[in-house]
């Protein structure tokens, strides 16, 4: 072009070569590969989290199992990352737990997935928690609870929380508390069976 403005194609390298750039220079100030993964802030900026570490949610994550956008459910969210590198985000615990029994049936190339990290909210304080040292109640009753799909474990940090609750109801017990290593087909399909093919 005549007028001095860059031309379409040369815009294009500019940006392809801009963003090599960027993705080169991340890689190379993160300093170990495995144990970082790139995610998106709610601003949409790229940024980088260690996958033992929990993310911001971008505002436009969808659910990895019920496609619901996750962050518009900041104080019941959850999400998880993959040894491989991935992070994946869900809407609430119930969506988490599912997934975490059985990643394959949700994205294909996460079947028999081992995690690095997976964090849910405390149902009592909503802060974010290691969901792995969380305690969960199996809870029933959805007009209990106003949350996602409106039937979920919920997470709490302290195993006092979780039995407290469970003593406010006649008809939880203590064989209603699990940990996330008690995740199993059955409880994954009592909170999430439609979801399952």
């Amino acid at each position: 072009m005549t007028n001095g403005s860059t031309s379409p194609l040369t815009r294009r390298r500019l940006v392809a070569v801009t963003g090599t750039l960027t993705t080169g220079l991340a890689g190379c100030l993160s300093g170990d590969e495995e144990t970082v993964t790139p995610t998106t802030t709610p601003t949409g900026t790229s940024a980088t989290a260690a996958l033992t570490d929990p993310a911001p949610v971008p505002e436009d994550a969808s659910c990895a199992v019920c496609n619901m956008i996750s962050g518009k459910f900041p104080d019941y969210n959850a999400q998880s990352t993959v040894e491989a590198g991935d992070r994946v985000f869900f809407c609430s615990s119930g969506c988490m737990g599912a997934y975490h029994v059985d990643p394959g049936n949700f994205e294909a190339a996460h079947d028999g997935a081992t995690f690095a990290g997976v964090w849910a909210h405390d149902h009592t304080t909503t802060e974010l928690i290691d969901a792995t040292t969380a305690w969960f109640v199996r809870e029933t009753n959805a007009d209990r609870v106003n949350d996602p799909m409106q039937r979920n474990p919920l997470p709490f940090a302290a195993e006092a929380d979780a039995r407290a609750y469970v003593a406010e109801y006649d008809d939880l017990s203590e064989t209603d508390i699990l940990r996330l290593d008690d995740f199993d087909m059955e409880l994954a399909t009592f909170y999430r069976g439609r979801f399952f093919e």
